[in-house]
C-alpha cells in the first residue's frame, strides 16, 4: 500500500481552496490503496484572521515543523502531496516546511497549486527567490492551462498536471425540475452573490449594480451570502442600502452553510461573481451554480473562461464594471435554459466521481 503524507490548509475557515483539499482527503482516505497521514497548514480560526500575524500562528509553524519531521521519520511516506501558499506570508512559511522536508526526504514533492503568483510577488527578488527554491523541479497539480505560466518554467511540462476542480452533485434530476419550476414563479428576479465578503470578490460591484437596476424600475431581489471580513465593510454595505432605498430588495445574509446556502441556491435566477482577486483560480462557487442548473456571469479571470461557455452556460464580463452587471442582468435571456446547459457541462466535466478517478491516477503513478 502506497503511503502519502498530506500537507495542505483545511477548513475551518471555510473558503474555497481548504474545501477542496478537504475533498481531496476524502478521496484519498476512502480509498483502499493509499495509508494517509495528514498535517493541516492553517492555524485562521475564521476569515478574519486570514493573513495576519499573531501568536497562535507562530507557535502553530513550530508544531507542524515538529509534526512533519516525526511523521518523516516514523511514516516514511512514497508521496507527499502539499498545497502551497503562493504569496504573502504564507509562501515563506511553506518553504519553511518544505526545507524541514528536504532535510529528511529525498523524493519531488507534489504541489497542487490552488492560487496564483502574481505579478508583485515575481517581481519581488526576495520572494522571487523563496519561489524558486520552493517549487524548481517538483511535480505540479494546476486548475487549468491559463495556470500554466504562472509557475515561471520552474517546473518542467512533464511533471505539470492540468486537473480542473470539482464538487459532488448533491442534486438529483428530479430535484433540479422541482426547483426550476419555482424559480419560475419567482415574483421577483433572484440575484445571487456566493462568497466571502471580501471586496477583491467583487460584492461592491454587484451592490452598485443594484443601485442601478432599482432605479430602471428593474423588479428584483438580490442575496449577498458569505462571511464579511471586516465591521468596516458591513457598515459601508448597511449604508449604501439604506441612502439608495434598497432596504426591501438587497439583503446580506451573513455565512451560510449547508441546506441553509443551498436554499439561496434553489431560489436564485442568477449566480454573479465579478472577482478581482489577485490569486483567483477557477471559483469553487461557479461549480455549485451550475450544479443547481443557475447561469453565471462572471469576470473573465484565471480559469473563467474556461469554465464558462459565453452565452452559453453564462456570461463573461469584459470590463467588470456595475453598468455592465447591470446590463447583462437586464437582458430578455432565457436563463433557465442556459442555467441547464451549465448543469450538463457540471456533470460531463467537474463532478467529483470523474475528478476523484482522475486524482487516484495521478498518485498511482508517482
Amino acid at each position: 500500500m502506497k503511503k502519502v503524507l498530506f500537507l495542505s490548509p483545511l477548513p475551518p475557515p471555510h473558503y474555497g481552496s481548504a474545501l477542496s483539499s478537504k475533498m481531496c482527503l476524502n478521496i484519498l482516505e476512502n480509498s483502499k490503496e493509499f495509508e494517509v497521514k495528514k498535517i493541516q497548514l492553517n492555524y485562521s480560526k475564521d476569515m478574519k484572521d486570514i493573513g495576519r500575524i499573531n501568536f497562535d500562528k507562530i507557535k502553530g509553524i513550530f508544531r507542524v515543523k515538529r509534526e512533519i519531521k516525526k511523521i518523516l521519520k516514523e511514516f516514511n511516506p512514497d508521496v507527499i502531496y502539499m498545497v502551497p501558499a503562493t504569496s504573502y506570508q504564507g509562501v515563506f512559511r511553506d518553504y519553511f516546511f518544505v526545507r524541514e522536508i528536504r532535510k529528511n526526504w529525498k523524493g519531488k514533492i507534489l504541489f497542487h497549486i490552488r492560487s496564483r503568483i502574481t505579478g508583485k510577488d515575481w517581481k519581488n527578488p526576495l520572494r522571487r527567490d523563496v519561489l524558486k527554491k520552493l517549487l524548481k523541479n517538483q511535480k505540479a497539480i494546476v486548475l487549468g492551462k491559463e495556470l500554466v505560466s504562472d509557475l515561471h518554467n520552474l517546473i518542467k511540462n512533464e511533471n505539470i498536471i492540468i486537473l480542473p476542480n470539482a464538487i459532488k452533485n448533491e442534486v438529483s434530476e428530479n430535484e433540479l425540475k422541482k426547483i426550476i419550476q419555482s424559480r419560475g414563479e419567482n415574483k421577483k428576479f433572484q440575484i445571487l452573490f456566493l462568497s466571502n465578503m471580501d471586496r477583491e470578490k467583487g460584492w461592491k460591484k454587484i451592490l452598485q449594480s443594484c443601485k442601478i437596476l432599482n432605479e430602471k424600475d428593474f423588479e428584483f431581489e438580490c442575496n449577498f451570502v458569505g462571511e464579511w471580513k471586516s465591521q468596516k465593510d458591513k457598515e459601508y454595505f448597511e449604508d449604501f442600502v439604506l441612502k439608495n432605498k434598497l432596504k426591501y430588495k438587497v439583503f446580506a445574509v451573513g455565512k451560510k452553510t449547508g441546506k441553509e446556502k443551498n436554499k439561496f441556491l434553489e431560489k436564485a435566477n442568477v449566480l454573479v461573481f465579478p472577482t478581482e482577486y489577485k490569486l483567483e483560480t477557477f471559483g469553487r462557487v461557479i461549480l455549485e451554480g451550475m450544479m443547481y442548473g443557475l447561469p453565471i456571469i462572471a469576470n473573465s479571470v484565471a480559469t473563467i473562461p474556461s469554465t464558462i461557455q459565453k452565452e452559453k452556460t453564462g456570461f463573461l464580463l469584459k470590463k467588470n464594471t456595475p453598468e455592465e452587471i447591470a446590463s447583462l442582468l437586464m437582458k430578455k435571456n432565457n436563463w433557465d435554459k442556459m442555467g441547464l446547459e451549465g448543469r450538463k457541462r457540471f456533470l460531463k466535466e467537474f463532478e467529483l466521481e470523474r475528478y476523484g478517478r482522475k486524482f487516484l491516477r495521478i498518485f498511482r503513478k508517482i
